[in-house]
Parts: C-alpha cells; sequence; structure tokens
C-alpha cells in the first residue's frame, strides 16, 4: 500500500506544488480587497481545477515518456510500471474528464463560459505537449512558448476569471513577466537534458538553439522577466499612493532576481569558451540549483503582492 502510494504522489510530481502555489496565489493577491471571497465554494472549486490541470500535465508527461524516463529518470518510469500503464492511463482520462465536468459546473453557476474555454485549452495544450505525433515538446521555441502557457500566463488568468468577469490588463501582462522570468530558469533545467533529448531525437528548445545559444536566451528571458516583474510590483505600489517605505517588500524579489541572473550570467560565460562536453558537465552541475532558484523567485514574489493585498492595492 505505501508503495502504490508513492508511485501516485510520483506521477503527480508533487514535488512541483510548492512551486504552483504562488501562480495561484499571485493573481488572488493583486486582485482581491478583502478576504470574503475566498468564503466562496465556488473559488474552492476553481482552486480544485487548477491543481487537476497541473496533475493532468505531470501524469500524462510521465504517461508518455515512461519509456525514455527509464534511462534518464528511473523513478518516474517504475511508478508508471508499478501501477501499470492501463491504471496511469485511466487516472489522465479519469483527471481530464473531471477537470472538464467541473469547469463546465462552475462555468454555469458564475456565468463564465470562459473558464470552461480555458481549461479545455489547456488539457489539449497538456496532452499536446507530450504525446505523439504533435509532442510540441520536440518542436524547438514552441516547446518554450507552450510551457510559458500551460504553466503559468494561462493558470494565472484561469485564477484572474475566478475574481474578475473580465480580463485584467496589470494581469495579463505581470503574468507574462512572471512566466518569462520562470521560464528562462526552466531552460537551464531543459538544458541540463540537451545530450539524452539528442540522443532521443527530441527537438526542445535548447536542441534546436543549442546548448551554447539555449543559456544565452535563458539569460535574457530572466533579464526581460525580472524587469518586467519588479517595475509591476514597484508600480502597482506606487499608483496605489504607498508610502515609499512599503519598498521594504520589494528587497527579497529583487535579491532573489539579481541572485539567479548573476548565476545565470556565469553559467553563460563560463560554457562560452568550453568545448561541447565540458559545457554539458557545466550546466548539469549549475541545474541542480533551478529547483532554489525557481523557489527563490516565486516566493519572494508572492510576498511582494501579499504586501499590495495587506495594503488593499488591488489593480484596477
Amino acid at each position: 500500500m505505501l508503495r502504490f502510494l508513492l508511485y501516485m504522489l510520483r506521477i503527480r510530481r508533487v514535488e512541483f506544488r510548492i512551486a504552483e502555489i504562488p501562480i495561484l496565489a499571485i493573481p488572488l493577491l493583486l486582485l482581491l480587497h478583502d478576504t470574503s471571497p475566498l468564503k466562496s465554494y465556488f473559488l474552492w472549486e476553481g482552486i480544485f481545477i487548477f491543481f487537476l490541470l497541473f496533475a493532468f500535465g505531470d501524469m500524462i508527461n510521465c504517461l508518455a515518456d515512461r519509456d525514455l524516463d527509464a534511462v534518464y529518470k528511473p523513478h518516474l518510469s517504475e511508478a508508471v510500471y508499478g501501477l501499470g500503464v492501463r491504471f496511469v492511463t485511466f487516472q489522465v482520462v479519469a483527471t481530464a474528464v473531471l477537470a472538464m465536468a467541473l469547469s463546465i459546473h462552475l462555468s454555469y453557476v458564475m456565468n463564465r463560459w470562459f473558464l470552461a474555454a480555458f481549461v479545455a485549452i489547456g488539457l489539449l495544450l497538456g496532452a499536446a505537449y507530450s504525446v505523439k505525433p504533435i509532442q510540441l515538446k520536440g518542436r524547438g521555441v514552441a516547446q518554450l512558448m507552450c510551457l510559458w502557457l500551460i504553466i503559468f500566463v494561462g493558470p494565472m488568468l484561469f485564477v484572474t476569471f475566478l475574481i474578475n468577469t473580465g480580463l485584467s490588463l496589470t494581469i495579463l501582462v505581470f503574468a507574462a513577466a512572471y512566466g518569462t522570468l520562470q521560464m528562462g530558469i526552466i531552460l537551464v533545467n531543459t538544458a541540463e537534458d540537451y545530450p539524452e533529448d539528442l540522443e532521443a531525437k527530441i527537438t526542445t528548445t535548447v536542441v534546436a538553439l543549442g546548448l551554447h545559444r539555449g543559456i544565452g536566451l535563458a539569460f535574457w528571458l530572466v533579464t526581460a522577466g525580472a524587469i518586467g516583474v519588479l517595475a509591476g510590483l514597484a508600480l502597482m505600489l506606487k499608483d496605489r499612493g504607498a508610502d515609499p517605505l512599503w519598498a521594504i517588500a520589494l528587497i527579497p524579489s529583487f535579491a532573489a532576481c539579481v541572485y539567479v541572473l548573476l548565476a545565470i550570467g556565469r553559467l553563460r560565460r563560463s560554457i562560452k569558451y568550453e568545448n561541447l562536453q565540458d559545457s554539458i558537465q557545466t550546466v548539469k552541475s549549475a541545474a541542480k540549483q533551478v529547483p532554489l532558484w525557481v523557489t527563490l523567485v516565486a516566493w519572494s514574489i508572492l510576498g511582494a503582492t501579499y504586501a499590495i493585498f495587506h495594503l488593499g492595492l488591488a489593480p484596477s
């Protein structure tokens, strides 16, 4: 029984939840004026759908990559085969059906049918990312764009529509910048698998660009995303008339962004004149820090948005 539960958790990649919570909480904190909506059953139904979508994406990825993972991520392959391919497939389908059914119910009771549309698009993109013949993760730069949409921008806009009847331009721009920042970090993680993906003939963004240019792109994505996020936070504080002392709330997120940017900058410089094999080893070593980078950035930015919420500085 313990092994069964362990396998069930593995295919859902529960280790990612710590980074997913800010994706949910940031738009909530930027939009809510008080805590009363948190008492709504329908908001929590939407939050449940939010995590169902991430579980769907993780499970279908484990299922599609079960043979490739047998070599490079054996714990995931072991979980799929330990549970049985048919049973994992059933869970993937059941999760998609449940998410879609709940979103239709939520759209009906809230009269916001774009919620169901968002879920349908998310499910389709999540499947298309991992499953052949489309397999967007093997379509070069399309991999980057797909992940940017299904991990960051799409979920944050879904949360926005749980609160608002219309699109918030503030959240759209902020989500785009936040997703760009985090995708730059994730690209380093993608680069770690460069030789394996090359051997398996999976044309990820890094395989398409080459290792050195891929790390260069990661650096510029983090730079652009960090500027956008920090400027957005500062403008939201200023536009709502916050006392200048509240700028202190931005220090942790500023420090986290600078720390990550400097780390990726060092990585970029260190592999500039190395041969491919040495560069691969350098990138693999640096990629061990990716979970830390993602978490530091996510939770420090969440802290800044909590300060905005505390002040009642919801964007218009």
